[in-house]
This record gives structure tokens, C-alpha cells and sequence, in this order.
């Protein structure tokens, strides 16, 4: 015969069974919402990885922005610089470009000189020709002695594009008078309707002083050593001798 007591007893005890597995399927739940929700952190975490690199993106079209104001700049600079070069070099460019077809014909007698065409007197142009030509880089260029009584003079010219003709001037009379310590005493002397650069001076040998005067303009050079010719008359007859055989 089954005691009611019992019965109920286990019944209780059931219960407490259930209220057991209630709880533990509860707190199965919950350990899965728990882990569901520690799963979902990361998910932030992944979107904030992705958040940083998304910038870049929106950065990309302002990043041109310093690339054309540099470009800008350097444009503006670099005409700049073609204005000055303009200023500064232009009227050289201009005067080259004229005198480019400028040319030398030496003539058999200026005024009171006559050509010296003995071997000596040619060979000895030649030699300061040589001299005068290489170091100022003539294109063209020919040596000739005039003679005049007790007058002797040793000129040489020649044509080319000079840039710098105060420069090349100053490296002639230095090719030609190196030996005798160079030229001193140098004035600009006129230069009449060729215009350009010409100069005087005087330097010394064992004869003495020996007037050298040249000339120089964007086409062409001219040296004269001019032996026996008055200081005071030196740049006067530079002049002659320039203006018969220079041409353009």
C-alpha cells in the first residue's frame, strides 16, 4: 500500500528537480547571452578598425589642394625669372642677333699705312693671331702689319657671337701682352658709330711704352699693338683702322 507521505514527498523532491533544471536551463541561457554579448563586443572593436581607415578616403581630395598652390607658385616664379632674364638679357639677345652678320675686310692702306706683306711681318701677324684667336674663341679671324715710316702696327681681328665683350676684350689684351705684364693704365677711348666697347692702354717691352688699343661689340673683336704711334694719338688711329675694316 503506497504511503500518501511518500507520494508527496517525492513529488516535492520532482519539483525541487525542476526548479533545479529551471534554473541551470536559465542560466545556460544566460551564459549563451553572455557569450552572444562578449561576442558582440568585438563587433565595435571591428568597426572602429574600419572607422580609422575611413579618412583616408575623405582626406584623398584635400591632399590636391597644397599640389596646386605649389603649382601655382613654382609657375608664377618660374615666369618671373623669364621676366627678369627678359630685362637683363634681352637687349643682349637683341644686339647679338643684329651684329651676327658683322665682318672683317682688311685693307691694303688706312690713311697713311700701307700692308706689310713681307714673310716676316706675315708670319708674326699670324703668331699673335694664333694668340688672340684662341683665347677669346674667334669664329674668323686675320692678322696684318701696317707700316708707316718709323710706325708699326700689329692688328688682329675677327668675328663671332660675343656675349661679354668688356670680358673677351680684357682676355685679348691679355693674350697679346702677357709676356710684358699685361696692359695698365686702360681707358674707354669713343668708339664712333660702331659703337661697342673700345679701350687704350700701354704696356711695356724693352723698347719702352708700346700703346694697345682694341675693340669689342656683340660681333665682333679687334686688337692693334701699335708701335711708334703717340700715346695721345693711339685711340684716334684705332678708330681709322676700325672703322675701314670692320663691316655690317
Amino acid at each position: 500500500m503506497v504511503d500518501p507521505d511518500a507520494v508527496h514527498a517525492d513529488r516535492s523532491g520532482l519539483s525541487g528537480l525542476s526548479g533545479f533544471s529551471d534554473r541551470s536551463g536559465s542560466s545556460d541561457r544566460s551564459g549563451s547571452s553572455d557569450r552572444s554579448g562578449s561576442s558582440g563586443l568585438f563587433r565595435p572593436e571591428t568597426d572602429d578598425y574600419s572607422y580609422d581607415e575611413e579618412p583616408d578616403g575623405p582626406d584623398e581630395p584635400r591632399q590636391g589642394l597644397p599640389i596646386k598652390r605649389i603649382a601655382i607658385v613654382a609657375a608664377a616664379a618660374a615666369g618671373l625669372a623669364l621676366l627678369v632674364s627678359a630685362v637683363i638679357y634681352g637687349p643682349t639677345v637683341l644686339r647679338v642677333a643684329q651684329q651676327h652678320g658683322t665682318t672683317i675686310k682688311l685693307q691694303d692702306t688706312i690713311g697713311t699705312f700701307t700692308a706689310d706683306t713681307s714673310d716676316d711681318a706675315k708670319s708674326t701677324a699670324e703668331y699673335v693671331r694664333d694668340a688672340i684667336a684662341t683665347e677669346v674663341n674667334l669664329d674668323k679671324s686675320v692678322g696684318i702689319i701696317y707700316k708707316d715710316q718709323a710706325k708699326s702696327i700689329i692688328l688682329v681681328a675677327g668675328t663671332a657671337s660675343i656675349w661679354k665683350p668688356d670680358q673677351s676684350l680684357k682676355a685679348a689684351f691679355a693674350a697679346v701682352t702677357d709676356d710684358n705684364g699685361g696692359v695698365h693704365n686702360i681707358q674707354d677711348v669713343p668708339t664712333g658709330d660702331l659703337g661697342g666697347l673700345m679701350q687704350c692702354g700701354v704696356t711695356t717691352d724693352e723698347d719702352g711704352d708700346l700703346p694697345v688699343c682694341g675693340w669689342a661689340d656683340n660681333g665682333s673683336l679687334g686688337v692693334a699693338l701699335l708701335a711708334g704711334v703717340p700715346v695721345a694719338d693711339a685711340a684716334k688711329t684705332m678708330l681709322a683702322l676700325r672703322t675701314a675694316v670692320e663691316h655690317r
